[in-house]
């Protein structure tokens, strides 16, 4: 909950940023009138909003004009032109989240969710605050919120205007926790015409991190005439995020009709094409690969990684590659216990090209590793320090919980 709170704290600041940046751009203001104006230290600032960003604050002020926008357009085309036209990619945010779209009964329709029941609730998420409900069926409603609360929470008593509503804060912060921070798979339930679930279909089906056009969408549900109609069905979407209607604008590259905020669409446009899911793979590391770990670990000796890696006694290093690039590593040592011939491994470093933090990298590291001992009859793993990215991949993949640093491997 802590990291989600952090995260949430952090978006308000560059939302601040973002506001004043576009209401001041024309006067080019320095990076340090910006942190001082958001009550933040320059370079704090600086780490802080190109993690969420992707840029950095003076990369962001040159584009604030929508040239980012266009060039997006541009790059988006070709794929779009290769891959709406054949239906779902491999890479779409339905095949990343296994999304199952679901549409409400003729009779759910009619009667405006009468007998249904709804949990919903308030909670925290890294792009604001947000209200949440959800059915035995899915999720059925996800708004952000910006001091509207009660303006969102009619907007949705409107849509389900007759469902039994239950509220419960603390199921709806962890099942915020699941989709922000866990990438957790839920079904989503929607309640819409035909245009507007076929509008919201096609969203889902955009490869990642990818804009298309209200036109480009027109054009997939094949009605290339019903743009406006497209607009007002996107505008409709009542799952924010889950279903990326943030990922569509204007010809133009002008950002105009976000129901949560234009700055928040800003921020998820650009947050989500740097946080894309990388073609990486993880291996044990070779000779040639000494001077990449020498980058990552600067004190290292030639003479020590050189033995690391041709001595197994020693342990492993295991490497994360990303286009051939070294990017990330993990040093593991092993040790069998005399006694009850158990055998155990030391977790001892993580390190991670700081140009690739916060893109899974860690996680694959860890989650090829955890796979490895498991396979090799390992009964334990040792942390020497906390990595908080290990608890997730442990849960993931279903590991028994941690014994204060240790973690149990077999079954």
């Amino acid at each position: 909950m802590k990291e989600i709170e952090a995260l949430h704290g952090n978006y308000q600041l560059i939302e601040k940023a973002i506001k004043y940046i576009d209401a001041h751009f024309k006067e080019q203001p320095s990076i340090d009138v910006i942190a001082e104006r958001i009550g933040m230290s320059k370079y704090h600032f600086i780490r802080v909003f190109k993690e969420y960003v992707g840029v950095t604050p003076k990369q962001f002020l040159h584009s604030v004009t929508l040239n980012y926008a266009k060039e997006h357009i541009k790059e988006s085309k070709s794929i779009l032109d290769s891959s709406l036209d054949i239906g779902l990619s491999s890479v779409s945010r339905l095949h990343e989240l296994f999304v199952n779209l679901i549409g409400v009964t003729p009779k759910e329709w009619r009667e405006k969710g009468k007998d249904v029941t709804i949990t919903y609730g308030f909670g925290l998420t890294p792009f604001g605050q947000a209200l949440i409900a959800y059915t035995d069926k899915g999720i059925c409603f996800l708004g952000f919120i910006d001091q509207n609360q009660e303006a969102i929470f009619k907007r949705f008593q409107e849509l389900w205007e007759n469902a039994n509503l239950v509220h419960d804060d603390g199921k709806a912060a962890r099942y915020l926790e699941n989709i922000f921070l866990k990438n957790k798979k839920y079904n989503l339930l929607v309640k819409g015409t035909n245009l507007q679930v076929n509008v919201w279909k096609a969203l889902l089906n955009l490869p990642n991190g990818v804009i298309a056009t209200y036109q480009d969408i027109a054009n997939y549900i094949d009605k290339p005439n019903a743009v406006r109609a497209v607009a007002s069905a996107i505008g409709k979407n009542h799952i924010g995020y889950l279903i990326p209607c943030h990922r569509v604008i204007a010809k133009s590259g002008a950002m105009s009709g976000y129901r949560w905020g234009i700055e928040r669409k800003k921020i998820l446009i650009a947050y989500e094409s740097t946080h894309q899911p990388l073609s990486s793979e993880v291996r044990r590391a070779k000779e040639e690969d000494i001077d990449a770990l020498v980058r990552l670990l600067p004190h290292a000796s030639l003479d020590l990684l050189s033995a690391w890696i041709h001595e197994e006694r020693l342990g492993a290093l295991y490497v994360a590659t990303h286009e051939d690039e070294v990017v990330g590593m993990l040093q593991l040592s092993h040790h069998s216990s005399l006694v009850t011939a158990q055998k155990s491994a030391v977790l001892e470093a993580l390190v991670v090209d700081e140009t690739f933090l916060h893109q899974g990298i860690e996680a694959l590291l860890l989650e090829h590793v955890l796979l490895t001992c498991k396979t090799m009859g390992f009964h334990f793993i040792t942390l020497l320090d906390d990595i908080p990215a290990l608890f997730l991949v442990c849960e993931k993949l279903g590991f028994k919980p941690f014994q204060g640093r240790t973690l149990p491997l077999s079954s």
